[in-house]
């Protein structure tokens, strides 16, 4: 039975294993956290068929290794597991950024284990095992950044437990990456602790929350995220935000001209404004922008690439063993057609 390891067992890595519990790969997938009391809300999940206390005992044996820590505990997880990967191992992560943690793959992974950057667009506010949702994931982007030296069977393996759990798979550069998502992710955490600042800052915000209702509430969500979570965001990603929010700053200076106008606004303009980012909005919505298939054809699939990465390993029995691991592969019904 191929083995998936899920270092930290918060909201992302439990929400990941019942995803992977309830998709079609035959898996054992097991976790570990330092955290004992997320470990105890991982187990009660059900998510996992045992959730261990040492790094070491759920990185021996696995054949993917999947990060799901806060950002900068990552390299330390590396570091600690280095002597612990089985060779031909896969190995990836959940972060919010990505050039970091492919720099620290670099350094720290051992040679013989396969890197392939991991980023599924999807999350809550809130925290933790016991908000975990195995759904979460559908139909969202996964973005994947494999390091230079990834084996193509790796990059495969983590394709296709994206697809298994109901995302779209989306290949991306890594400074591509790291700026888009500081856009449409990075930036609205700013937004909204901007926003929660400057409301609750003034001294009638006693009297101000009463009147604060759904735009306000939607608006300010973000702000109620895990600040360990977006502390380490803005600290392995502050070039890209800092110039998404010199660009917010100046649309919203524009804004704030359109009204202190001399002789007051321009309803037209205003108008103008208004009407084009709803239309935008529109759009984006309706997917009319969106090119999320970009999975390539050569790509094979989960069960040939991990008999490619284990063959040599553990030879032609636990290729079998492997490639029993999934039911109903896609990849291999389109090829039978």
């Amino acid at each position: 039975m191929t083995t998936i390891a899920i270092v930290g067992t918060g909201l992302m890595g439990t929400s990941l294993a019942l995803a992977i519990k309830s998709s079609n790969l035959k898996v054992d997938i097991v976790g570990t956290d330092y955290d004992s009391v997320a470990r105890s809300g991982a187990q009660k999940s059900g998510a996992f068929k045992k959730v261990e206390s040492r790094l070491s005992n759920a990185i021996r044996g696995a054949d993917v290794v999947v990060f799901a820590t806060p950002i900068q505990a990552m390299r330390e997880m590396m570091e600690s597991a280095a002597n612990d990967f089985e060779e031909g191992c896969v190995v990836t992560d959940v972060g919010s950024s990505k050039k970091v943690v492919l720099q620290w793959a670099e350094e720290v992974l051992p040679k013989h284990v396969s890197f392939v950057g991991g980023h599924p667009m999807a999350g809550k506010e809130l925290s933790g095992p016991k908000n975990a949702d195995g759904t979460m994931f559908k139909g969202k982007a996964y973005c994947i950044v494999p390091s230079v030296n990834a084996e193509r069977a790796a990059v495969s393996s983590v394709t296709t437990i994206a697809e298994a759990i109901g995302a779209k798979p989306f290949f991306i550069g890594v400074d591509e990456h790291d700026s888009f998502v500081a856009a449409v992710s990075h930036l609205p955490f700013m937004m909204s602790v901007a926003l929660m600042g400057t409301a609750s800052k003034s001294a009638n915000w006693d009297d101000i929350a009463q009147l604060a209702s759904s735009g306000f509430s939607d608006l300010s969500r973000l702000a109620a995220g895990d600040p360990v979570m977006h502390r380490d965001i803005c600290v392995t990603n502050p070039e890209p935000i800092v110039a998404w929010m010199d660009s917010y700053i100046r649309e919203l200076y524009e804004l704030r001209n359109m009204l202190a106008k001399e002789g007051g606004p321009d309803p037209d303009a205003l108008h103008e404004v208004f009407e084009e980012a709803m239309n935008a909005r529109a759009r984006w919505k309706a997917g009319i922008l969106t090119k999320i298939d970009r999975v390539t054809s050569d790509i094979p699939s989960f069960a040939e690439s991990m008999g490619e990465v284990f063959i040599g390993r553990r030879g032609m029995e636990a290729q079998k063993k492997i490639l029993g691991g999934l039911k109903d592969d896609p990849a291999n019904k389109a090829k039978k057609k």
